[in-house]
């Protein structure tokens, strides 16, 4: 249950595995380190030097033969102090150029973008960033049966949303459900359903348009086009308008 941490901290799964295997078993040969941490022959090299250059594994040479010791675990106290010692200077940094990236981006910056993005730490930021733009918000393909987690980032984003007392209209593709129920009650927020056409999941904000995917991974599409978004508005309108009231 420790890789998981671990890996939280920035270390990859094969670090985690091997340094946890060193704390169990002490000092030992690479042979061991492979026979009970069971990680690829060609990795552990690789990995013992990345733990070693981490403070997290010492390197012991006895009768002529290398063999590694894990760190004492505080070590992985001042590995998350350097870490965050570095992010903050990164950060400081960044700020000074941040102003050249942007005129870079706008520089650049084509009509018309189209990004494929993953996870929910990429999709948090560019709906987010998109919520600030715009005080118009349409979303169509709404349904309830998303796992609990799509379903509370969504509440936590209307959250934010109303907040800032912005509108939205939301097209659900079904009824009667404890997340339909919840939009139902908020303000700044019109819900109707279109029970008989359940069209893709698509957020629409002045020139954006998202398409989503809930499957075995949280995925978006996202379109930065303005005729685009008025061509998703359009058809968002004329579902509205016949829809469930």
């Amino acid at each position: 249950m420790y890789e998981d941490f671990l890996e939280g901290t920035g270390l990859t799964k094969n670090e985690s595995i091997v340094y946890l295997t060193l704390l169990k078993i002490g000092k030992a040969k690479t042979g061991e380190i492979l026979k009970e941490s069971k990680i690829s022959s060609g990795k552990i090299y690789e990995t013992l030097d990345k733990l070693s250059s981490k403070g997290l594994v010492k390197t012991i040479i006895e009768n002529g033969i290398k063999q590694f010791i894990a760190s004492d675990p505080k070590t992985l106290l001042r590995y998350l102090e350097e870490k965050e010692n570095n992010l903050e200077t990164k950060k400081k940094e960044l700020e000074k150029i941040l102003p050249k990236l942007q005129e870079l981006k706008s520089n650049k910056q084509t009509l018309e973008e189209v990004s494929f993005i993953k996870g929910f730490r990429g999709i948090s930021t560019v709906v987010y960033d998109a919520l600030n733009t715009g005080d118009d918000v349409r979303i169509m393909g709404v349904r309830s049966s998303k796992d609990e987690t799509f379903n509370n980032f969504w509440k936590n984003w209307h959250k934010e949303r109303i907040s800032q007392k912005k509108n939205a209209k939301l097209l659900f593709s079904d009824k009667d459900t404890e997340y339909w129920k919840f939009f139902k009650k908020q303000e700044y927020t019109q819900v109707r359903e279109t029970l008989s056409f359940s069209p893709s999941a698509i957020l629409i904000i002045k020139n954006n348009s998202f398409i989503f995917s809930y499957e075995e991974e949280f995925t978006c599409t996202h379109i930065k086009s303005e005729s685009i978004a008025n061509s998703f508005r359009s058809f968002f309108d004329s579902l509205w308008n016949f829809s469930n009231k």
